[in-house]
């Protein structure tokens, strides 16, 4: 693939020098991984963690956002180095791309959002945004979804009656909450959708910058770092 191999690296020790810039891809709507704040600027635990990783890896790092069913595609293709953003492990997605250590657990309950009295997942109409482990388990279960590529319209499509329930990251986020309650829905019903945590991805065969990211995260948890992060953005 076009993007194995592609940056041109000297590793000394866990300092990795590039001639070029990495480009890292994110999707920013799901406070606290990322998100875009009141500035315009992409912020949040994985933004911290991974300017960290890039200062430790003397890596110049370039962010560009992108909806999340192009990230894997992205760093597949060579469009991006790296992608992250609440990206979720499975062995669906080792088949395409490889992952760093994980960083952060997951709960493996998610819940699905509609108005009271809305129907059961089984029977029911749900809106899911496209190329996440949520459109993964529904199409699994064999369930009648409709896919956006955006979050923002999975919810706008709840709003609009066009779906009867919405499936995502919903359970422990304050902004889905407020919305929730403005909207008089409900989180009405949860199923298991397990994983093995959250990660980086990049290109399958790129060992060069995937060790390279690995050791800064090895470092990053050996003195604490990874736990600060954790701290603020988490409890």
């Amino acid at each position: 693939m076009s993007c194995v191999g592609a940056i041109a690296m000297a590793v000394t020790g866990l300092v990795l020098a590039s001639s070029e810039p990495i480009t890292i891809g994110t999707d920013a709507p799901f406070p606290e991984y990322t998100y875009v704040d009141a500035s315009g600027t992409i912020t949040g635990y994985e933004r911290d963690l991974m300017d960290e990783v890039c200062t430790r890896a003397a890596l110049r790092c370039d962010w560009e956002l992108a909806n999340f069913d192009q990230l894997i595609p992205g760093v597949m293709s060579g469009r991006f180095d790296v992608v992250l953003g609440g990206m979720a492990v499975t062995d669906e997605r080792r088949v395409l791309v490889d992952f760093t250590q994980s960083y952060h657990g997951t709960d493996p309950e998610e819940w699905y959002i509609g108005p009271p009295g809305a129907p059961a997942p089984s029977v029911a109409l749900i809106g899911v945004q496209s190329g996440t482990v949520h459109e993964a388990h529904l199409r699994r279960m064999g369930y009648r979804f409709t896919a956006y590529p955006t979050e923002h319209q999975v919810l706008a499509a709840l709003t609009a009656g066009e779906v009867e329930l919405a499936l995502g990251p919903f359970q422990t986020r304050r902004d889905i909450q407020d919305f929730v309650a403005a909207r008089g829905l409900d989180y009405l019903y949860s199923e298991m959708i397990p994983d093995d945590g959250v990660a980086m991805a990049v290109c399958k065969g790129n060992t060069d910058l995937l060790d390279t990211l690995n050791g800064a995260l090895d470092a990053m948890r050996r003195d604490g770092t990874l736990a600060s992060l954790e701290d603020r953005w988490f409890e």
